[in-house]
């Protein structure tokens, strides 16, 4: 009996960041390298047998988790770069990185592309033409359903994992018990920074300052009064300090990052407080 090869196209940011955004799940924090890649790989099991497996990122950022994929049996860490801009182009790289298989690979008739942005519905359909099962493997909540109508089948990565969506009845009860003047006062700054953190794969903190804590938020008109707002929401437990490496020139700098486990946090996001 022939068995069925599968490849898989991970899309690293997409993942990560859906599943911190959507389930308040970190990888590595809460979920390892190890327990991400295995939950792929009993995907591709289902189907069939694992040929191969890309991970796409920026790893200058990540270094840690991309020699962790690499040392993990049929993975490999594919090296995207953010642009000048810092903005990530993981889409087209392997956008291009899946045409180029379909010509290379003509003995793997199964690709599950794990990511969630519509840009990949043309080479879905390019896909299709040449008769390829293709797959959709993505953080539900993120997933465009253009991608959904294109697909064999879907697997929401979240529910391999074990989490669970927010519970927004519970929140709102949450937020009941909550100052309504700390709401209107944190309110800005918790979206914003949710903001940064969609668009960033490290917030550091003095650019957090500079570019998005405005004048007229009620946050200080100089970077250290600014700096103090931040200081006292992490006293409050509404954000987290932790140390990275400055995205470009590699020294440790400091980061900030929002607790998605506080009922204020939760609440604001899940859109019950305005």
């Amino acid at each position: 009996m022939n068995i069925e090869l599968v490849a898989m196209f991970i899309d690293y940011e997409n993942i990560r960041q859906g599943l911190w955004r959507h389930f308040q799940k970190r990888v590595s924090a809460d979920i390892t390298i190890s327990e991400l890649l295995d939950a792929f790989k009993n995907i591709a099991e289902e189907i069939g047998s694992l040929y191969e497996a890309h991970v796409f990122g920026d790893w200058t950022i990540r270094a840690e988790d991309a020699r962790e994929i690499e040392r993990t049996p049929q993975f490999r860490a594919q090296l995207v770069l953010r642009s000048d801009s810092k903005k990530d182009r993981t889409d087209p790289t392997m956008n291009f990185a899946i045409d180029d298989f379909f010509r290379e690979h003509t003995e793997v008739n199964n690709i599950i592309i794990c990511a969630g942005d519509a840009d990949y519905c043309e080479v879905m359909r390019r896909g299709h033409k040449i008769h390829k099962n293709i797959y959709v493997c993505s953080v539900s909540p993120q997933t465009a359903p253009e991608l959904l109508s294109l697909a064999i089948a879907f697997y929401p990565i979240e529910q391999r994992l074990g989490s669970e969506h927010m519970d927004t009845n519970k929140l709102a009860e949450a937020l009941a018990r909550l100052e309504p003047s700390e709401l209107s006062k944190w309110s800005p700054l918790i979206r914003q920074l949710d903001q940064a953190e969609q668009r960033l794969p490290e917030v550091v903190r003095s650019h957090f300052i500079k570019q998005y804590m405005a004048p007229g938020l009620g946050y200080g008109d100089t970077f250290e009064q600014r700096a103090d707002t931040l200081d006292n929401a992490e006293k409050l437990g509404l954000i987290e300090y932790d140390r990275v490496p400055h995205p470009d020139d590699g020294r440790p700098v400091r980061s900030i990052r929002l607790n998605r486990n506080h009922d204020m946090v939760k609440a604001i996001l899940a859109g019950t407080a305005r």
